[in-house]
């Protein structure tokens, strides 16, 4: 967010963000809608809006399939999903050699002369053995953000003591280890622990910081690579130990062999290192973090330092000469704390908000020194940094079908067990939420389609109807701030057959997410759900896919803010007003002499060339 770099960059706090910033140009721009992951990074790599790259959110409905269907299929993410060409494959046409790191879309390969090291989405699970697991002697304290949190799930863990003595034993049933821990504590803390691995006889000792090096042992899918670390949250738990995600050894590279090879020099790839969460839901790749704050940024520390050491090793004995890379970090700590810098909250206080601020700032520090890094290995090289969107605060989950069904257009069957399943035969239309899009259950294209064509108007407009008359119960103002038809929006291009009938925004402070995966599906809800439009819901903080893409609330804004220094830019060159997200991919390629990706409809944004 350009507010967190401008304020720190100020503060002498990012000293190499400030100096991609004197060195060349910094400016925000506009993302597309709807504002979230796969759509904006599809824009940004391709120059190309949604309706034509198609990548449309994370759970795209398609025509002629099932209904609640596209909820459940993570297609979006594969870059085989998009119809726009991106620009790893245009340099590439060009005679450049791109590595393509970590990016979402990213794979499979679309590539035949570079490298491809991983990308689907932030902890995407194609690779993924493990959830991340924490054992411990009492539950482990709830985030401590002073407000209403989500507790990490656990399993107990019984550990002996006998004077400064302590040991204890793990089995890992998922990956079909036992890790024995012998160590020393003192005044209630651990002094000195070592690890074995049941079968293997070298000990693996811990370091000051209680992680352990990564661990490889054999599983089910071939080897998998994790972490561990002892550690001691106060008196509750006494004692803990918390095990990173398992992840592959191969399979995650191309070309072949390449796994091996990062692995042995850089280190392993872990998708989603840096927006670690712990759920025993294995279809939750991640949410607002449930970790304590130092331990996440432990993590991102660890992911931060990987992607240098890649860099150097494909750029220089792989001989790339492009270089693209995605790091997630900043998102994850939007989602878990915007909200409680905003004044606006309900649950505002100066001494949190000081708090959440020291987090921000190490934040965007670790950022700021992987940025150092990679410019060593860059030289003189064009550097673009850039995000695909950014956040506002939110405190209320909005329930569109509560909404949908008052007005009749949706019909649930309560199940009696707490939660109602959608009746598709009786519903006149469904809601996607990832991304916000209303689909009519229309004859002869839905499945189950029961509106007839000479209908669809009057659908629409009780749809948009019912939309805006949802009320926040405690101030009474409409919670949507914009609903619109397809057909007024006129999306125009390949694969706009992929876009809802219906798009709509909340106000800022809004959310239709809570944090669970279930408040972003309706084929199943709780009963809940279907009796409060809108409720105060803390656990998610911020949020961007629910609002407009220009959308501000005080400091914060959903644009994308982006910095460059290189061939051609002119030292401290500002950008014409409103340049938008797809407009970057234009710029760049003018900037490598190479044409813009085949399907671009940005423009190159010229102000800033000498």
């Amino acid at each position: 967010m350009g507010y967190f770099i401008k304020k720190y960059a100020k503060d002498d706090l990012l000293p190499n963000l400030a100096r991609i910033i004197e060195e060349g140009t910094s400016f925000e721009s506009v993302p597309c809608a709807p504002v979230d992951t796969p759509t904006n990074w599809a824009t940004l790599m391709s120059g190309a809006s949604p309706s034509v790259h198609g990548v449309i959110s994370f759970t795209t409905h398609m025509p002629g399939e099932e209904a609640t269907y596209g909820q459940s299929v993570r297609r979006t993410q594969h870059s085989s999903f998009s119809k726009a060409e991106f620009l790893w494959t245009t340099l590439e046409r060009s005679g450049f050699r791109p590595a393509v790191v970590n990016y979402p879309v990213g794979w499979p390969p679309q590539i035949r002369n570079g490298f491809v090291v991983g990308g689907l989405t932030p902890g995407g699970d194609v690779w993924r053995v493990s959830k991340p697991k924490i054992f411990s002697t009492a539950p482990p304290i709830p985030l401590s953000n002073d407000i209403k949190g989500v507790q990490p799930s656990y399993s107990p863990l019984i550990v002996h003591k006998e004077g400064e003595n302590l040991w204890f034993d793990v089995r890992m049933d998922y990956l079909d280890v036992v890790l024995g821990f012998r160590g020393t504590h003192k005044d209630g803390k651990i002094d000195h622990v070592r690890m074995a691995i049941e079968g293997v006889q070298e000990e693996i000792r811990l370091d000051k910081d209680g992680w352990s090096p990564w661990i490889t042992v054999p599983s089910s899918e071939g080897g998998t690579v994790f972490k561990v670390k002892v550690y001691t949250w106060g008196l509750r738990p006494e004692v803990g130990l918390y095990i990173t995600q398992g992840f592959k050894t191969k399979g995650w590279a191309y070309p072949a062999g390449l796994d091996d090879h990062i692995s042995g020099t850089a280190g392993p790839y872990v998708e989603g290192l840096d927006t670690p969460f712990v759920s025993d839901d294995p279809k939750r790749p991640y949410g607002p973090s449930n970790l304590d704050a130092e331990l996440v940024l432990e993590h991102a520390e660890m992911h931060a330092g990987w992607f240098p050491r890649v860099a150097s090793q494909l750029c220089g004995e792989g001989e790339a000469d492009a270089f693209v890379l995605h790091y997630h970090l900043i998102d994850s700590i939007n989602h878990t704390y915007l909200g409680l810098l905003s004044k606006e909250h309900p649950a505002f206080d100066e001494g949190v908000a000081a708090k959440v601020e020291g987090i921000y700032q190490k934040a965007y520090r670790v950022v700021d020194r992987m940025v150092g890094e990679l410019m060593k290995v860059a030289g003189d090289a064009t550097i673009v940094l850039t995000s695909d969107h950014a956040a506002l605060p939110t405190w209320k989950y909005v329930s569109v079908e509560a909404a949908l069904v008052r007005a009749g257009l949706m019909k649930y069957e309560r199940m009696g067990n707490g939660t109602s399943k959608v009746d598709i035969a009786q519903s006149q239309v469904f809601p996607y939420h990832d991304p916000l899009h209303i689909w009519i259950n229309l004859k002869g294209r839905e499945p189950k389609g029961i509106v007839n064509q000479g209908d669809y108007d009057s659908v629409v407009d009780s749809t948009i109807d019912a939309l805006y008359s949802i009320r926040d119960p405690d101030k009474g103002n409409r919670v949507v701030k914009l609903a619109v038809r397809k057909d007024r929006a006129r999306p125009n291009g390949k694969a706009s057959e992929r876009m809802g009938d219906i798009w709509f925004f909340l106000e800022p402070g809004y959310s239709n997410w809570n944090g669970t995966i279930g408040s972003l599906r309706f084929d199943e809800v709780e009963d809940s759900r279907l009796e409060h439009e809108v409720v105060s819901g803390y656990d998610v903080a911020g949020h961007h896919t629910t609002f407009l893409p220009t959308e501000t609330m005080g400091d914060f804004t959903n644009n994308s803010f982006t910095v460059m220094r290189g061939r051609g830019i002119r030292k401290g060159a500002v950008a014409r007003a409103s340049p938008r997200l797809m407009d970057v991919a234009p710029t760049v390629a003018h900037m490598m002499d190479v044409e813009a990706p085949r399907d671009s409809e940005g423009e190159i944004i010229y102000d800033i060339f000498e």
